[in-house]
């Protein structure tokens, strides 16, 4: 009997770990249909919901420390961090929602009070919360100023960490979303599809590259359980001068709505704008002073939960816009101004599968970016003192498209003197972008009406250029103690336009040196690496310059001078760059380190004391180089 008692005891596999949630109201009653989200670090690895006893159960998961979020319409989210499961345990864990209240306040928050969250805690802005912001702002572009490191510049572009747009990545569900020609944002999703906005200054974690200044993180919502639709802003305005009507001054409808198509399977979320705006410019005279901007703004996205381990997801942002008489000022009226177009066009799918205990995540996008600008006319532009006049001087078509696909696995939490959270990843990218440019003269006059310079382009030009580039990274976000993070890494990026291989090592700590102050302590240090945008790579191929200089005469003083666009070389001595000595070998770089203390004085109010160095170089200038006395060829040199 014994023996075989010995026998069934070997013969029993071990059960495999369980955790059981019940969700309940604040009167003790079950909470069916709230949604349970099983979180291993950042990652979600596992979701459910709970049945009409407000229970929740999750099985054949790998031992680690989990964190559990509850979440339903009509409550305020729930949450337990530092579950350990053991091998062949078990959990039982009770959660309590509690009913939504309206808030007035708006949350900006600037870093996580917790030193797990690492030195690349971001400045965070819900989607709702910007919704309500003042300025009512209708996509991501307009909201972005809210947020700390993030300034408008007076033309209109953004700013972040200081430098343009341009030298800054934006990604949407992990999909870069920029212009693959310029490195601009372009016409940014709706603000009723984000369910959190992130502006990085100093990212230290080795998945984000492709930067040299900052990056902006938006998250897209999922549709809900139950059918909704909200209409914002339905009312158009009007322009009233000397109290009479006089047309329509903006109007920026928003609908969105979301629901189930298959109920517990398959989602639906839509946002929709229709942006009409005139912006009138008061130092010349009605009606000839409004500026022009109308289109639409919709992004769509649908949620297949394939199983509690495995998530699909496919978005599709389309804004096709119409511009009017761009950058017009009292120095250029409306003749002299361009009209421009542009068609943007990006679909991405998500795939998300918890796999061995950890999450594979994979990701492919597409994306085509249009423009047309073009002058009303075709009259050379006369540049004066005293104003413009003629026509704008360049009709330019053109048109880009970027094809990315990026993988990335995060392993189960790993115990060793602490907990340490692996992932590795790679990216890879084609684009191409081609078009065409034709150019008027441009004639720049005196005071006195009197000829001074005159510029010619002999020829219209076309353009094409692809590029292929491609990424590998690895991180260790190793936990040591509640209250010590530290956070290491490497990322390789290879741009076969610059025929350039980079290296750009990353270490960054979070430390929260006393146990009941709250005071928390973040720094680190990093190589960042910029792509180089494909129009740069395109301006050798821009018409050159014939330029006359003029006397007090009238008479030819100078020239005509051939200005030709060259692209120059760069001298790398860099242990962390590999690139030959070839034109357009570029490699924008940035070394930032960073050093922050937060330390709460109130329940309400903290203080915050940073210091950020950013030191660029390699960055792409323009420089002009004199002509040549002998030939009279000059050159714009890049």
């Amino acid at each position: 009997m014994l023996l075989c008692w010995q026998a069934m005891l070997v013969g029993q596999a071990p059960s495999p770990p369980v955790i059981e949630v019940t969700v309940l109201d604040q009167t003790s009653q079950a909470v069916p249909g709230a949604r349970i989200r099983l979180m291993l670090g950042q990652q979600v690895v596992a979701s459910a919901e709970t049945d009409e006893k407000g229970r929740a159960r999750f099985t054949q998961l790998a031992p680690a420390r989990y964190a559990i979020v509850a979440t339903k319409e009509g409550f305020e989210p729930a949450q337990k961090a530092g579950l350990d499961l053991a091998p062949a345990g078990s959990l039982s864990i009770g959660l309590t929602l509690v009913p939504l209240t309206q808030r007035e306040s708006i949350d900006v928050r600037a870093t996580t009070a917790a030193a797990e969250a690492g030195a690349s805690a971001p400045s965070q802005l819900a989607g709702q919360s910007a919704k309500e912001l003042p300025n009512r702002p209708a996509t991501v572009a307009e909201a972005l100023p809210m947020l700390p490191g993030v300034v408008r510049e007076p033309g209109g572009g953004l700013m972040i960490s200081a430098s343009g747009e341009q030298r800054s990545a934006m990604i949407v569900n992990s999909a870069d979303v920029t212009d693959p020609a310029t490195g601009q944002f372009g016409l940014t999703i709706p603000i009723d599809s984000v369910e959190t906005l992130n502006v990085y200054q100093t990212p230290y974690l080795s998945e984000y590259g492709r930067f040299t200044a900052g990056l902006v993180s938006v998250e897209t919502r999922r549709g809900g359980d139950k059918w909704k639709w909200e209409l914002n802003d339905p009312f158009p305005d009007f322009r009233i001068r000397s109290y009479q009507l006089r047309g329509l001054k903006d109007a920026t409808p928003r609908l969105n709505f979301e629901g189930p198509i298959v109920p517990h399977r398959l989602y639906l979320s839509e946002g929709f704008e229709y942006e009409v705006r005139k912006t009138a410019v008061y130092t010349l005279p009605f009606p000839d002073n409004q500026k022009l901007e109308q289109g639409i703004n919709s992004f769509t996205q649908f949620d297949w939960i394939v199983s509690d381990k495995h998530l699909v997801t496919g978005t599709a942002h389309v804004a096709p816009q119409r511009l009017g008489h761009v950058n017009m000022d009292y120095f250029n009226p409306q003749p002299t101004t361009p009209d421009a177009s542009t068609h943007s066009y990006t679909g991405t799918v998500a795939d998300r599968l918890t796999l061995f205990g950890g999450l594979l995540e994979s990701t492919f996008s597409a994306m085509r970016f249009d423009v047309g600008v073009w002058g009303a006319g075709g009259q050379d532009l006369t540049v004066t003192p005293m104003g413009n006049r003629g026509n704008y001087f360049a009709n330019k078509t053109r048109d880009a498209s970027r094809y990315s696909g990026g993988s990335s696995y995060s392993f189960r939490s790993l115990a060793g003197w602490g907990a340490h959270n692996l992932k590795i990843g790679s990216y890879f990218a084609g684009s191409s972008e081609n078009g065409q440019l034709a150019e008027n003269s441009i004639d720049i006059l005196g005071p006195m009406e009197q000829p001074i310079e005159r510029i010619d382009f002999p020829r219209t030009h076309t353009f094409q250029i692809s590029d292929v580039e491609f990424s590998f990274y690895g991180q260790d976000h190793w936990i040591v103690s509640p209250r010590l993070a530290l956070d290491f890494g490497v990322r390789i990026d290879s741009q076969d336009v610059s025929e350039a291989f980079r290296v750009a090592p990353r270490a960054g700590l979070a430390w929260s040196p006393f146990a009941r102050a709250g005071t928390l302590v973040q720094a680190g240090y990093g190589l960042f690496f910029d792509r180089v945008p494909l129009n740069v790579y395109c301006f050798n191929k821009y018409p050159d310059q014939v330029i006359t200089m003029y006397g007090a005469d009238g008479q030819v003083s100078a020239g005509p001078f051939l200005y030709l666009n060259t692209l120059g070389q760069a001298k790398v001595r860099h242990p962390f760059v590999i690139q030959g000595p070839q034109d357009g070998n570029f490699s924008p770089e940035s070394a930032i380190w960073s050093l922050l203390v937060e330390q709460p004085l109130t329940r309400v109010l903290k203080l915050r004391v940073g210091y950020l160095q950013n030191y660029s170089q390699g960055l792409v200038i323009l420089n002009s180089i004199a002509p040549d006395p002998a030939t009279g060829t000059g050159a714009y040199l890049l």
